[in-house]
């Protein structure tokens, strides 16, 4: 590994701290009352050259509210590590907590409800999970595990 240039080393490592990457703005967002940006934001971090697509994204929702969101799971189906946040169930509670991860097959249906979360997604076949749907919803967390 002498003399190889850095930026086409097979290794590449990522420090996984929000501050770090560039996020992007989904065309679904929305800009709230209080003037601030909510929705779904992401920043890639492999594409992978061939085979899977790993990204992180991360789930903002405005105060009272959170996303729900269905997708199903592509071919060879998705990896999901949840490095900030939760999935909640329709009661408030937790469902899936933070730093839990999560294998969804492939054509899974999958989704939860969270207000402010973050994940590590790694998609197998490089193809991301179809969106079903996407709805703002009233929504109060409750202590407790559901």
């Amino acid at each position: 590994m002498e003399n190889q240039d850095p930026e086409k080393s097979a290794l590449r490592s990522y420090k996984i701290l929000e501050e770090n990457f560039k996020w992007e703005s989904s065309d679904t967002n929305i800009i709230w009352e209080d003037g601030k940006e909510y929705g779904r934001f992401r920043c890639v971090l492999n594409r992978g050259d061939g085979h899977g697509l790993t990204m992180m994204a991360r789930f903002v929702a405005p105060p009272g509210k959170a996303w729900k969101i269905i997708g199903r799971a592509p071919e060879l189906g998705e990896e999901v590590y949840l490095l900030k946040g939760a999935y909640y169930d329709t009661r408030g509670r937790v469902a899936v907590p933070e730093g839990a991860f999560m294998y969804n097959a492939p054509g899974a249906i999958h989704g939860g409800i969270s207000t402010d979360m973050t994940l590590l997604l790694h998609w197998c076949s490089g193809k991301p999970d179809e969106i079903i749907s996407v709805e703002l919803i009233d929504f109060e967390v409750q202590e407790g595990e559901g």
